[in-house]
Parts: C-alpha cells; sequence; structure tokens
C-alpha cells in the first residue's frame, strides 16, 4: 500500500547526518527526494533505527537556499537504505 502524499524524484544529491553526534558527521547519498522526505543509501546493518529523529545538512535546492539544516525521523529501513520523513518545515 502507498502511502507517499507527495511525489519523489529520483535525485542523487550529498546529505550530511549531523545528529545524533555519536556518528560522527556521516556522508550519505539520496536515491530520491520529495518535499516531505528522502531515501538515503546505505548497508541495513549502518542504518538507524526506525523512529528515531536526526539533523541533516542538505542543499537547499528545494527551499530556495544553498544549503538546508532540518529534522527528519526514519520511517522505514531496507537492504538499500533508509527512508526519512522530514519534520521541521513548512511550505
Amino acid at each position: 500500500m502507498e502511502r507517499r502524499v507527495q511525489e519523489r524524484q529520483e535525485v542523487s544529491l550529498t546529505v550530511e547526518i549531523l545528529d545524533p553526534p555519536n556518528l560522527g558527521k556521516l556522508k550519505l547519498r539520496t536515491r530520491d527526494l520529495s518535499k516531505q522526505g528522502a531515501f538515503l543509501l546505505l548497508k541495513k546493518e549502518l542504518c538507524l533505527p526506525v523512529g528515531r529523529v536526526v539533523s541533516l545538512r542538505m542543499p537547499g535546492i528545494l527551499w530556495g537556499e544553498e544549503i538546508s539544516t532540518i529534522s527528519a525521523r526514519i520511517v522505514r529501513v531496507t537492504e538499500e537504505g533508509m527512508a526519512l520523513q522530514f519534520l521541521d518545515f513548512d511550505f
């Protein structure tokens, strides 16, 4: 069952996870992106648990900024990576 409200577009961007700090600054690539979320490519064993909230730094192409720092919740983990839902902005 598809639950997305916004259609995701295939796009490869570098995203940096800033928080939780015990990870250090982790740089990942997106597989797809929408105004409400993104899928980050990462081996499953390195993914954070579903429900964890993280801070991300990414190019601000959706928001008209050079770089955006936003909060996101991990909503799904697969063999390919993790899906995130953006939390702290409004369009």
